[in-house]
């Protein structure tokens, strides 16, 4: 695996009619374990270093979990090796033992049996001892790579991880109706100060040429109230957007501010020009029973995931889309955690440094480490790569700084 040190600082599914083809399948990390006061005005973001986790593995892609193993206090990263969940996708288990400096080899791997069904593993911790896991398997009628276009239906699991070995223990089907297919977001799983749990989710017909009239698709969420037992039905939450009829918003994360109130963001994709879409964001403050009217946020980007500070601050690490290369992966810094700045994108260790194309910015994890440092890891493309996708997965050591 190649790394390289920095020494200076530097200011990480297409939706429409089918699931997302954004070479990435799923998108708050548990942030209890940064302990030391972040800075508390206007940040800068300094990479430390940055290494490739793997670039062997052909079209590895979509990070979907990261992860402190409490056993040996190492660091365990998932991602995949094909897009979409396709029909005999593998979600690929890894571990950093020098807080993402240098990583391992696959120590495991989880493939679903039945060649017809694909299968994404996306795990977060949700506490320093509790880590859980949510397994989307899809059912495909055309099994080839380009299957996502077909029709297909989804089975969504919730589960034990165990980032030591990464046994994976199921627990509970979510519920959801017939005929449908689930998009989740299980690195966005969150635990309420109630202990409910909250699951990002969106849900969609198996076939767009034939929605069920009585389904409310959107996007939304999965609650439990007994730690992931049961779970409720969907509830959709994103409304229309403000102006435009056309917009269905799929991929979203939800976080709890410290006075209890609720604020979610969710993407969406059409023909609006890409620095010009942004996410949509709902607000609630009663726990998540009712939901404000969509408006439109200050961010144009996708596939939000967010940490909250101890200082009450919040990162989000995001593709964003109002960069030269839309879809670069972006580091955002926010106060309040609904007008979020820019602190800067990560280095991609494969090309110089900027992403080689928009294979990037569709699924990406931030881990805080103490001290004001993070790692962040991502994916993005390099044309000599072999594969269909041509893509790996990039990390970076980071320390925010005022």
């Amino acid at each position: 695996m190649s790394k390289k040190t920095l020494p200076h600082s530097f200011h990480w599914w297409q939706f429409r009619k089918i699931i997302l083809r954004s070479v990435g399948a799923f998108g708050l990390a548990f942030c209890g374990s940064s302990k030391a006061a972040e800075p508390a005005g206007p940040t800068r973001l300094k990479i430390l270093h940055h290494a490739i986790v793997t670039d062997t593995i052909p079209d590895a892609q979509s990070p979907c979990g990261l992860a402190r193993d409490p056993a040996d206090d190492s660091l365990v990263l998932g991602f995949q090796d094909k897009g979409d969940v396709v029909a005999g996708t593998i979600t690929h288990f890894v571990r950093s033992r020098d807080e993402g400096r240098t990583w391992s080899r696959p120590f495991a791997s989880y493939r679903h049996p039945d060649k017809t069904v694909g299968a994404a593993v996306g795990f977060t911790q949700i506490g320093p001892e509790q880590t859980v896991a949510v397994i989307m398997e899809i059912t495909h009628t055309d099994v080839s790579v380009e299957g996502f276009k077909a029709p297909r239906k989804s089975r969504t699991l919730f589960a034990r991880f165990d980032p030591h070995t990464a046994a994976i223990t199921p627990i509970a089907t979510l519920p959801q109706p017939a005929e449908t297919l689930v998009g989740a977001m299980p690195q966005n799983l969150i635990r309420l100060r109630n202990g409910d749990l909250l699951l990002p989710a969106y849900l969609t017909p198996m076939d767009w040429a034939h929605p069920n009239p009585e389904i409310d698709y959107g996007s939304g969420l999965f609650r439990s109230r007994d730690g992931g037992k049961t779970w409720s039905p969907f509830q959709k939450i994103f409304g229309p957007h403000p102006s435009q009829s056309n917009v269905f918003y799929n991929e979203s994360v939800i976080f709890e501010k410290a006075d209890g109130t609720l604020v979610a963001f969710a993407r969406y994709d059409n023909d609006t020009p890409p620095r010009d879409r942004r996410m949509g964001k709902v607000i609630s403050r009663d726990g998540g029973q009712t939901w404000s009217a969509v408006v439109e946020s200050d961010l144009p980007a996708i596939c939000p995931a967010l940490c909250r500070l101890d200082n009450g601050h919040y990162l989000m690490f995001a593709g964003a889309l109002d960069e030269p290369i839309p879809r670069t992966c972006m580091l955002y810094h926010s106060t309040d955690g609904e007008k979020f700045t820019k602190l800067g994108a990560p280095f991609y260790s494969r090309t110089g440094g900027q992403p080689f194309n928009t294979a990037t910015g569709g699924s990406q994890m931030l881990l805080p480490l103490g001290n004001n440092r993070f790692v962040l890891a991502f994916y993005a493309g390099d044309r000599d790569l072999p594969g269909r996708d041509k893509t790996y997965i990039d990390s970076n050591l980071v320390e925010l700084q005022p």
